[in-house]
């Protein structure tokens, strides 16, 4: 056998990367092959190797001089091919085992993987599935050496389609991917009973899903970034329920909160807490109309009650207090001071269109 025959071989595996690499590894985090390896390990293998002048050794089937029918190549790094062969080049079934630890076993054409097979990388993760000219393409099964797997769809040597992710958690996603990514519509499920249905885009929560959380809160709304934001409808198992708009997680912005009681609030929201403006209606019918600091009357605002009497005035931690004007149905009314709900200080009093000064004191009149 001439020494053109490894020079061949060598420039072919050099420009495949079959000594050095293969088929890409996941950074981070198997199936159809084992007919393929099973064909191949029950073959006997050859042993009257030929050396060649590079240093590397053939035994096993020629056809012109060339490498043809089934044969074992081994090359001075130690890489080692043993397999079927066609004019010279790995086509069929065989198994090349790579000197720093990694392994092929299954189909080849011209030279590279294609077909069914099953790769394993030194670092113990392992594909095996379809490979189309050297890549993970078609259905396979990735298994990484830290417990994740991966079952589905490949293209292009990445993941691309529909699939199944497993975390060694629990956790588990179930959607499309898009060059190792989910980004798509999918479902992500927690061990703890959380989950999330909707649209990711390169791995995160972000458009339009639904969560479910362990509190047995449930979230129907805008995401961005893995968190809630935009509009959206979250419901408490307590029976609250707000609708309106989120950000960074949490009810920011305009909206609506609902209480079991029969309590609502319309207005605006800053970090989950009613902060700003908006309008408070009280299950036994008053209405509270005015400014809102964190989660309560805080300013100045309006409150009616349904029998007719108001308030207009000064708020302080949901009391009226400060200085306000009470009024009652019969048109008489009070101008003046209040302390935590009641007439208090100073002031001026109207009954029947007559205005006298007056004095309070918690509530009662003392002048």
């Amino acid at each position: 056998m001439q020494s053109r025959t490894p020079l061949v071989i060598g420039l072919i595996a050099a420009l495949l990367g079959l000594t050095a690499c293969g088929p890409s590894e996941e950074p981070q985090p198997q199936g159809a092959a084992q007919e393929s390896a099973a064909t191949t390990q029950q073959r006997q293998l050859p042993n009257d190797f030929t050396e060649l002048d590079d240093g590397s050794k053939y035994a096993g089937d020629l056809k012109d001089n060339l490498k043809h029918g089934f044969g074992v190549y081994v090359w001075a790094n130690g890489d080692r091919y043993e397999g079927d062969w066609l004019n010279d080049l790995m086509h069929g079934k065989g198994k090349f085992i790579g000197s720093t630890g990694w392994v092929y076993e299954g189909d080849w054409q011209d030279g590279v993987y294609h077909g069914s097979g099953r790769y394993t990388w030194a670092s113990g993760s392992s594909y095996e599935g379809q490979f189309y000219a050297g890549q993970k393409s078609g259905k396979g099964t990735y298994r990484w050496a830290d417990g994740r797997n991966y079952t589905g769809e490949f293209a292009n040597d990445k993941k691309n389609g529909i699939g199944t992710y497993n975390w060694p958690d629990g956790r588990k996603y179930v959607g499309r991917f898009v060059n190792d990514a989910r980004t798509g519509h999918g479902r992500l499920i927690s061990p703890d009973g959380e989950s999330y249905e909707g649209s990711f885009v390169d791995g995160v929560q972000q458009g339009k899903g639904v969560a479910n959380y362990t509190d047995g809160s449930v979230y129907d709304g805008e995401f961005d970034d893995d968190m809630k934001s935009g509009l959206g409808t979250l419901k408490w198992s307590s029976g609250e329920v707000y609708q309106g708009e989120f950000k960074n997680d949490s009810p920011s912005g305009r909206g609506k909160m609902s209480w079991p009681n029969g309590d609502t609030y319309k207005g605006d929201f800053v970090s989950g807490v009613m902060h700003g403006r908006g309008q408070f209606m009280f299950f036994d019918g008053r209405e509270y109309d005015g400014e809102f600091k964190d989660g309560r009357q805080n300013g100045t605002g309006t409150l009616k009650w349904p029998s007719g009497e108001s308030y207009i005035g000064d708020f302080k931690d949901n009391y009226q207090e400060g200085r306000g004007t009470f009024q009652w149905p019969d048109g008489s009314k009070y101008v003046g001071g209040f302390m935590k709900n009641q007439l208090h200080g100073r002031g001026n009093c109207v009954t029947a269109g007559q205005k006298a000064t007056c004095r309070f004191d918690q509530g009662v009149r003392i002048e």
